[in-house]
């Protein structure tokens, strides 16, 4: 089980989801797999952006991995930050509640990606973070870096605030150039990824080698 993040909106959370869980699939029996979307900011709206289709996170995989069981706790209609799309509609998140659905759904499923929204230091209500969420539910986390540049100063203070925070690290992931535009030329971006790695410990791994990490823990 992981946690997904990001450095920033938009890098790639889902589309890697999809990938991880496609390649657990491969592994593992399907009906032990689940995907979590605790936060989902933005509902369904086919009418936006003339005729290109908008969908929410979790029926993106829904559509991707129709056999795959996919569950929301809190989503609401505003495409932005919790805190604010939750106060537009007089709601207030609350941890507890994220938990026991989690604690619910570990019952009945061995592997589960959970997608944040946005990234570590996104406000859910007036005093806490996605990251509060993420050390609540005790999941070693995977961050996802953009391939452009100022993505060392983006993923180095991500990694800072998930280290204050005291969460498990488990992994990097660059995201690939088919899910952002405008990447790095490759020595440049070698260059980036060796820089992160070396001031933050951490090192950056490819997808399936963070779904053989879950595995090799179950043998």
């Amino acid at each position: 089980m992981y946690f997904i993040t990001a450095t920033d909106t938009g890098v790639g959370k889902t589309f890697f989801s999809k990938k991880l869980i496609e390649l657990a699939a491969n592994q593992i029996d399907r009906r032990e797999i689940a995907y979590y979307k605790p936060i989902q900011c933005g509902k369904d709206r086919r009418e936006l952006f003339g005729n290109i289709f908008y969908e929410t996170d979790y029926q993106c995989i829904e559509r991707s991995c129709p056999d795959i069981d996919t569950y929301c706790t809190y989503e609401f209609d505003c495409a932005a930050s919790p805190d604010y799309a939750s106060s537009l509609e007089n709601i207030k998140i609350d941890i507890n509640k994220i938990l026991y659905d989690f604690e619910g759904l570990k019952q009945n499923y061995k592997f589960i990606i959970v997608e944040g929204a946005g990234g570590l230091a996104v406000p859910i209500n007036s005093t806490e973070m996605i990251s509060d969420v993420t050390k609540a539910l005790n999941l070693p986390i995977v961050i996802i870096s953009k391939p452009v540049l100022g993505t060392i100063n983006q993923t180095l203070l991500s990694i800072e605030h998930a280290k204050a925070k005291g969460l498990n690290i488990h992994s990097l992931i660059l995201a690939e150039e088919d899910s952002i535009s405008e990447a790095m030329e490759e020595e440049q971006l070698k260059a980036s990824m060796e820089s992160i790695e070396r001031f933050s410990g951490i090192e950056f791994r490819t997808v399936a080698e963070v779904v053989q990490s879950f595995i090799a823990k179950r043998v």
